[in-house]
Protein backbone atom coordinates (compact mmCIF):
# COMPACT_ATOMS: atom_id res chain seq x y z
CA UNK A 1 0.00 0.00 0.00
CA UNK A 2 1.50 3.38 -0.96
CA UNK A 3 2.29 5.81 1.81
CA UNK A 4 -0.24 8.60 2.25
CA UNK A 5 -0.23 11.74 4.33
CA UNK A 6 -4.00 11.52 4.75
CA UNK A 7 -4.48 10.56 8.43
CA UNK A 8 -7.93 9.08 7.81
CA UNK A 9 -6.62 6.80 5.07
CA UNK A 10 -3.63 5.78 7.23
CA UNK A 11 -5.93 4.95 10.15
CA UNK A 12 -8.27 2.96 7.91
CA UNK A 13 -5.31 0.98 6.51
CA UNK A 14 -3.95 0.35 10.01
CA UNK A 15 -7.38 -0.87 11.17
CA UNK A 16 -7.61 -3.20 8.17
CA UNK A 17 -4.23 -4.75 9.01
CA UNK A 18 -5.09 -5.11 12.71
CA UNK A 19 -8.49 -6.67 12.00
CA UNK A 20 -6.84 -9.28 9.80
CA UNK A 21 -4.80 -10.35 12.87
CA UNK A 22 -7.61 -10.47 15.43
CA UNK A 23 -8.46 -14.17 15.19
CA UNK A 24 -4.82 -15.17 15.62
CA UNK A 25 -4.52 -12.66 18.48
CA UNK A 26 -7.45 -14.26 20.31
CA UNK A 27 -5.99 -17.73 19.74
CA UNK A 28 -2.57 -16.62 21.04
CA UNK A 29 -0.88 -17.47 17.74
CA UNK A 30 0.93 -14.14 17.18
CA UNK A 31 4.52 -13.46 18.11
CA UNK A 32 4.96 -11.12 21.08
CA UNK A 33 5.74 -8.04 18.99
CA UNK A 34 2.71 -8.42 16.71
CA UNK A 35 0.42 -9.20 19.65
CA UNK A 36 1.64 -6.03 21.39
CA UNK A 37 0.89 -4.04 18.24
CA UNK A 38 -2.68 -5.38 18.12
CA UNK A 39 -3.15 -4.72 21.85
CA UNK A 40 -1.81 -1.18 21.54
CA UNK A 41 -4.05 -0.40 18.56
CA UNK A 42 -7.27 -1.69 20.13
CA UNK A 43 -6.47 0.27 23.29
CA UNK A 44 -6.97 3.57 21.45
CA UNK A 45 -9.22 2.60 18.50
CA UNK A 46 -12.85 2.27 19.65
CA UNK A 47 -14.02 0.57 16.45
CA UNK A 48 -11.33 -2.11 16.55
CA UNK A 49 -11.80 -2.53 20.31
CA UNK A 50 -15.52 -3.17 19.74
CA UNK A 51 -14.78 -5.57 16.88
CA UNK A 52 -12.25 -7.50 18.99
CA UNK A 53 -14.74 -7.76 21.87
CA UNK A 54 -17.47 -9.03 19.54
CA UNK A 55 -15.15 -11.53 17.87
CA UNK A 56 -13.91 -12.75 21.25
CA UNK A 57 -17.47 -13.28 22.49
CA UNK A 58 -18.41 -15.10 19.30
CA UNK A 59 -15.39 -17.41 19.41
CA UNK A 60 -15.92 -18.22 23.10
CA UNK A 61 -19.62 -18.93 22.45
CA UNK A 62 -18.79 -21.26 19.57
CA UNK A 63 -16.15 -23.06 21.64
CA UNK A 64 -18.64 -23.53 24.47
CA UNK A 65 -20.90 -25.48 22.13
CA UNK A 66 -18.27 -28.20 21.90
CA UNK A 67 -17.31 -30.19 18.85
CA UNK A 68 -19.93 -32.72 17.92
CA UNK A 69 -19.85 -34.61 14.63
CA UNK A 70 -22.75 -34.01 12.30
CA UNK A 71 -25.07 -36.94 11.57
CA UNK A 72 -23.42 -39.19 9.02
CA UNK A 73 -19.99 -37.70 9.73
CA UNK A 74 -17.36 -40.07 11.12
CA UNK A 75 -16.58 -39.47 14.81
Amino acid sequence: MPFTLNPVARHRDRCRRIRALMSEYIDGELDARTAARVKRHVRWCPNCRRMLANLTRTIHALRSLGLRPSPGEPA
